[in-house]
């Protein structure tokens, strides 16, 4: 396999505080989403674990495109490309171990622009899954979002129980209500059928493997300070979210789907980072770019397809007591972000 350094560094980090060698050794995953940067982040940390502790593992990776070989893949790596939807013509009758269901639209526009088709992907594609699940006998995971949560809005962290509002009748709600179909066909799997199938809720992932032009606000900042622009805001930035690193949310899936509770859910963030866009952008450009600033051209809600004004903060205690906790701070995940990138900034 084929790694650059800042990501042989990030591997090893992550596998020296996470030893999941024990649950991977001699098993076979199908891992949907492949292309996707959380799919390569899992994919890649499971060959690194078979090149260097000789795991044995083996990956069926699912795609929409599986005629297109990743770049890392030297030829050697225990890996197989197949067609979502497809999965089975290429699995046949071997055994899965572990199916991890990461595939989902993950695009703004394409939410607003394909409505219908964002619902189908998310809850027909994940009903797919738990079919392959159930006939395969394998443990399953879905990964869903915070935005299941909708608009909700506390002072206090809320935890998995917590039930928060969609409106059905806005268009940008495909990709929210979708997982919510999808957590309930996995929830209902397990006590239906006795699937062994865990659900974690993510908040929004930076870092390691993010598109360079991919849309959400998180990433736009990295683009603000490499092409040193100002940060033009389609809200009032209120709205007060969390993140989590790529590495940290790879540990929390695996953590959830090795040694999780059989039908659970748990949330996934990391409640340090949780600031307004305001506040986030001004820290971060505080630290790696200072010549740069917020500007405001707020448009209509359906002008810009933002949720509406939301403070959530996913409480993380049931996920921690499974010993699992994020390592990788605010600042850090931008400083590996922009060494990806090959940006150099003045430290502070």
């Amino acid at each position: 396999m084929v790694l650059s350094l800042l990501e042989e560094q990030e591997y090893k980090r992550y596998i020296e505080a996470f030893d999941f060698s024990k649950y991977v050794r001699d098993k076979t995953f199908l891992i949907t989403g492949s292309g996707g940067m959380t799919g390569q982040a899992m994919i890649k940390w499971i060959l690194y674990l078979n090149s260097k502790f000789q795991t044995n593992a083996k990956i069926f990776a699912s795609t929409r495109n599986p005629k297109h070989i990743p770049d890392y893949i030297d030829g050697s790596e225990n890996l197989v490309m197949c067609e979502f939807g497809k999965e089975e013509e290429t699995i046949g009758d071997e055994k899965v171990d572990y199916i991890i269901h990461a595939a989902s639209p993950t695009e703004r526009d394409f939410f607003l622009k394909y409505p219908v088709e964002t619902y189908k992907v998310i809850v027909d594609g994940t009903a797919h899954m738990l079919e392959l699940c159930e006939k395969k006998k394998a443990s399953f995971i879905l990964l869903s979002s915070v935005e299941v949560y909708g608009a909700y809005n506390s002072k206090e962290a809320i935890d998995e129980k917590k039930v928060g509002a969609v409106d059905s009748l806005n268009i940008r709600s495909g990709y929210p209500l979708g997982k919510k179909g999808a957590e309930f066909l996995t929830y209902s799997y397990c006590k239906e059928y006795g699937c062994n199938a865990k659900i974690v809720r993510i908040s929004a992932i930076q870092g390691l493997y993010q598109p360079y032009n991919e849309l959400r606000i998180y990433n736009e900042i990295t683009r603000c300070i490499m092409e040193n622009k100002n940060l033009i805001m389609k809200s009032d930035g209120k709205s007060k979210k969390s993140i989590i690193y790529t590495l940290d949310a790879v540990s929390g899936i695996f953590k959830t789907l090795f040694e999780g509770e059989k039908g659970e859910v748990y949330n996934l963030t990391n409640p340090d980072t949780f600031l307004t866009v305001n506040e986030f952008a001004e820290k971060i450009f505080g630290k790696f770019n200072d010549k740069v600033h917020i500007e405001f051209d707020i448009g209509s809600e359906s002008e810009t397809g933002y949720l509406p004004h939301l403070e959530i903060l996913q409480d993380t205690e049931k996920i921690l007591k499974l010993g699992w906790k994020p390592i990788t701070d605010l600042y850090r995940i931008y400083e590996i972000d922009l060494k990806r990138w090959n940006f150099s900034w003045g430290e502070k």
